[in-house]
């Protein structure tokens, strides 16, 4: 057996002086080879760089009653494990085959490992236990809960278009850390360029660490992440799935759609379907470039199909970013000649990115240009929606209710007619 073997690639720790263990294992090695021993490489002690280290996550990326999806980023290949389990003992594992990225820098190539894995045969609304280790490293214990089969409460943020600003984005998840949500939707617009690998540390995992590795966030593609070299797909979405998904939590059935890659054509029939599907209480789609919107960029994505589909689909709420901003719509009425939805349209783009101007109109509950995230509570037929700027202050709150799966007459009876809503969109469209 070659001793020395099991020290070569070891990283040393101890308070004997780094001199005299080189000293020391320079004499074993020669004492080795005299007697004929094995044929011994030199010895070295790795530098900081060579050393594995887990550079992004973990990072919980989504997550279901029976399953979880979990992904980090290395600067080695490993061999990476996850361990997980009930409690602390953390008694299944699972080795992973990581993605390799390279990408250069002004003065040098750096190359980095991407991880996915799910941890599959999970038990609803239960909590797990879970930690990524290597040889030379380990992250810290995580948790996380699976939704339960019969829950009927539920807590999510949703906000969009973080990008540009790591500080703002920052202050952005304390606030929502404060307040213990169970998941969070992020509705695009993630770093400032999708293809500069750099910024999506910076710009995005780096403000979102100490709630992601214990909250599922689902990330949206908006127009800024989208890039040749996939970035987005290879750091956030799971084997085995897309950028189009839904999930379930409790009373709500929540579709996340790529409106960005997609057309109208190919994305709203997705959406058609999946609600179709479910026979959740609360229905929310979101997706990055909205469907009504006055100021900003004065988006009107799927004009003229977006919205009869939508209602007819049966959502209550339908959130976007792409604008940034804060607009509330009043609840619009299904068309005329159809039956359909009261659906509230959402846009929440202000999370870091450069703020834009709103135009208040008559079909606004609420506008203004300013940073922050929205918060639904949702208990039963009863939703509670607040919108929290940085510092924490609420700044526009809506109640509403449902009884029969119709909203409270005092609610519907602020809505607006789609076809006058429409003929506002025709009279300002670009």
């Amino acid at each position: 057996m070659c001793v020395a073997r099991l020290y070569r690639r070891s990283q040393i720790s101890c308070s004997v002086p780094t001199l005299q263990l080189v000293c020391l294992f320079a004499v074993l090695t020669a004492t080795i080879a005299a007697v004929g021993g094995c044929n011994l490489p030199p010895f070295r002690i790795l530098t900081p760089k060579e050393q594995s280290r887990i550079t992004k996550g973990p990072f919980l990326l989504r997550l279901s009653e029976h399953r979880a999806a979990i992904m980090w980023e290395t600067n080695s290949e490993g061999p990476f494990t996850v361990s997980y389990g009930r409690d602390e003992k953390l008694g299944q594992q699972i080795n992973t085959k990581p993605d390799r990225v390279e990408y250069s820098l002004p003065r040098s190539r750096e190359t980095l490992f991407i991880h996915k894995v799910w941890l599959e045969n999970l038990q609803p609304g239960q909590v797990y236990y879970y930690r990524v280790m290597a040889r030379e490293t380990e992250s810290m214990l995580c948790t996380f809960k699976t939704p339960g089969t019969d829950a009927d409460e539920v807590r999510f943020a949703v906000y969009g278009d973080c990008r540009s600003n790591p500080r703002m984005h920052r202050k952005i998840v304390e606030r929502i850390i404060e307040r213990d949500a169970d998941f969070v939707v992020i509705s695009g617009d993630l770093v400032t360029d999708g293809g500069n690998y750099e910024q999506w540390g910076v710009q995005f995992f780096g403000p979102l660490k100490g709630l992601a590795e214990s909250t599922p966030v689902y990330a949206l593609k908006g127009n800024h992440d989208k890039s040749k070299q996939n970035y987005f797909e290879r750091l956030l979405v799971p084997p085995g799935q897309t950028a189009n998904f839904s999930f379930d939590y409790g009373p709500v059935h929540f579709f996340c759609a790529d409106n960005y890659s997609g057309t109208e054509i190919q994305v709203l029939p997705l959406i058609g379907a999946d609600m179709g599907g479910s026979a959740s209480p609360w229905k929310f789609v979101s997706y990055h470039v909205p469907s009504l919107n006055f100021g900003g960029h004065w988006s009107n994505w799927g004009y003229p199909s977006a919205l009869p589909t939508l209602s007819k689909a049966g959502i209550d709420f339908a959130m976007a970013g792409h604008s940034h901003q804060y607009e509330r719509f009043r609840p619009v009425a299904p068309p005329s000649d159809a039956d359909g939805s009261y659906v509230t349209y959402i846009t929440s783009g202000g999370a870091g990115a450069g703020l834009h101007g709103v135009e208040r109109s008559v079909y606004h509950a609420y506008a203004k240009k300013i940073h922050h995230f929205c918060l639904f509570d949702i208990n039963r037929d009863k939703l509670t929606m607040k919108a929290i700027d940085a510092n924490g202050e609420v700044i526009d709150q809506l109640w509403v209710n449902k009884a029969g799966g119709r909203l409270n007459n005092e609610y519907l009876q602020t809505a607006v007619p789609m076809e006058a809503v429409r003929a506002y969109q025709d009279s300002h469209r670009k």
